[in-house]
């Protein structure tokens, strides 16, 4: 997957630089998944898309743990 010189670029780096790149791009990513919320509800109700999405992440009431 990797060629000599990659693999030694690589291997040059921390834990924490890879900890600072994985949090990059996890914040990189719920940048646009906050991008794509706002496009779709600007855009005709033709698809559920945005309604499946707010379902999944709002807490069923009543449930106990």
């Amino acid at each position: 997957m990797f060629d000599a010189k990659q693999m030694e670029w690589f291997n040059q780096l921390s834990a924490e630089d890879l900890a600072i790149l994985g949090a990059g791009f996890t914040t990189l990513g719920d940048f646009f998944a906050f991008l794509a919320l706002i496009r779709a509800k600007q855009e005709p109700k033709e698809n559920n898309f945005v309604a499946l999405v707010r379902a999944k992440q709002e807490p069923t009431k009543g449930k106990k743990k």
